[in-house]
């Protein structure tokens, strides 16, 4: 038995050789070679022959040159799977354009009264005589705040387009 079992490993150890050791398939697709890298004296990539034209080309053509590249550029991006991320949007939650368009609405058809109250500017916003919403806006030119009535309740929030957090500013040192 134990010498069965050995022709049995030496031919599958053989077998394996074999399959390793083959040449690869003629028919599979090969890899296109990439090109090295551009060395550190290299002048770049000469400009495309219709560059001249387009320098020359009324500004209407260079804009349509310019959208149709652009275009390109977004086609080759989304085909390439190592074209860099789009950066991320930014900007301070508050400072958004896009906000809820249901509460520009909604303050157009509310009554607006601003007062003064310890150096800040108050905003109130009314809805059949209940205050749904307030923006503060700091003496000191700080953030604004805003808080709204978004359950009903007439409990006030934080405007959630505001983002989690409440700026805090700290004095760390002061002069007369």
């Amino acid at each position: 038995m134990r010498t069965a079992s050995r022709f049995v490993l030496l031919w599958m150890v053989v077998g394996t050789t074999l399959a390793i050791g083959a040449p690869p398939d003629a028919s599979a697709p090969t890899k296109a070679e990439l090109p090295p890298p551009p060395g550190l004296n290299d002048p770049g990539v000469a400009p495309p022959k219709g560059a001249e034209a387009t320098k020359s080309a009324p500004a209407a053509a260079a804009a349509a040159n310019a959208a149709e590249a652009e275009v390109n550029a977004e086609m080759d991006a989304a085909s390439d799977p190592l074209a860099p991320l789009p950066k991320p949007d930014t900007r301070i939650v508050r400072d958004r354009a896009d906000r809820d368009p249901n509460t520009a609405q909604r303050m157009a058809a509310s009554e607006h009264t601003t007062r003064q109250q310890n150096g800040d500017t108050v905003d109130e916003y009314r809805q059949n005589g209940k205050v749904w919403m307030i923006h503060i806006v700091p003496q000191g030119g700080g953030p604004d705040e805003t808080f709204m009535d978004t359950t009903g309740t007439g409990r006030l929030t934080r405007d959630p387009q505001q983002g989690p957090v409440s700026p805090v500013y700290f004095s760390l040192y002061d002069w007369n």
